[in-house]
């Protein structure tokens, strides 16, 4: 009994080592998702998204609290607009200033109630 053998078709597409690409092709232009040409806008804008989403920024933000986030975004236009000239430097000192003391009434709230949740965990022992 003959066993039949599936060769798939491979991409037209070239590595960048100059070699032929081994992919398999997904789409009718003969090439593989890297190499199609239809598809390159799509391929930069999920390489953009990528990029953005792991960057060290990105992962910081996402670590600050939720009421912080809006906060962050609002200086960093701030501080495009002082560069180009459009806010004066005597604004963005006034919007840090106060973008400070938010943070530190945020960081005395969240301190409260981590020593709340303390002090209700300590009372829940000691009642053992």
């Amino acid at each position: 009994m003959a066993v039949a053998t599936l060769s798939a078709a491979k991409c037209r597409g070239t590595r960048i080592d100059g070699k032929p690409c081994e992919s398999q092709i997904v789409g009718p232009s003969g090439c593989c998702y890297a190499h199609d040409p239809t598809v390159a806008e799509d391929r930069a804008k999920a390489r953009r998204r990528g990029g953005l989403a792991s960057s060290a920024i990105s992962r910081t933000r996402r670590l600050a609290p939720a009421a912080l986030r809006d906060v962050y975004t609002i200086l960093e236009r701030a501080l495009a607009e002082v560069h180009s000239g459009v806010l004066s430097a005597g604004q963005a000192t006034a919007m840090a200033s106060l973008a400070r003391a938010m943070c530190h009434v945020l960081s005395v709230g969240e301190m409260e109630q981590r020593l709340r949740s303390l002090e209700e965990s300590l009372g829940d022992f000691q009642s053992l």
